[in-house]
């Protein structure tokens, strides 16, 4: 399919992932996640509110203690939900370099549309995006994506593997 593809259904696999687990979150064992984490995400009318939780749970630790709420540091749902969308975005890359790369920019690109969906909620004022909160708040995002990148690049690398031509 191609390494772009990839991308993407790593990116909304990954974003999809925590969602669905924090929308049961009731149901898992707090080794997994932590309660107070799932009763902000539960407690958040709005659907933007609810994807600015997932985001500080894919990229920790600053984005949740900036925001004052959702993950105040790394998880294992963090791990788990990068390599599963790293896995994906590897096997439909068909290569393993490509997979790795694929994984990787999914990653990137998830962090600035986190970046873009909390500098949205906080304010309306696009003038303001280059102002120095925002940039502050850019800075947390892209220094929380050292730990998904790990676990994105595991998995692309595994799923590229897979579906290599031999």
């Amino acid at each position: 399919m191609g390494q772009g593809i990839g991308t993407i259904v790593g990116l909304v696999t990954t974003f999809a992932v925590v969602f669905i687990i924090l929308s049961f979150g009731i149901f898992i064992p707090e080794d997994v996640i932590d309660p107070s984490i799932v009763a902000d995400f539960m407690n958040r009318p709005d659907l933007e509110l609810k994807l600015a939780v997932v985001g500080t749970i894919l990229y920790p630790p600053h984005l949740g203690v900036q925001l004052s709420f959702g993950a105040q540091g790394g998880t294992v749902l963090m791990a788990l939900a990068w390599g599963v969308g790293g896995l994906l975005a590897g096997l439909l890359s068909r290569d393993i370099v490509g997979g790795i790369f694929a994984a990787v920019f999914a990653v990137v690109i998830g962090a600035f549309l986190t970046w873009l969906l909390v500098f949205f909620i906080g304010t309306a004022d696009i003038s303001q995006i280059l102002g120095a909160p925002s940039l502050l708040l850019l800075q947390f995002v892209l220094e929380g994506m050292l730990y998904p990148s790990i676990a994105a690049i595991i998995g692309g690398l595994l799923g590229g593997a897979i579906t290599r031509k031999r």
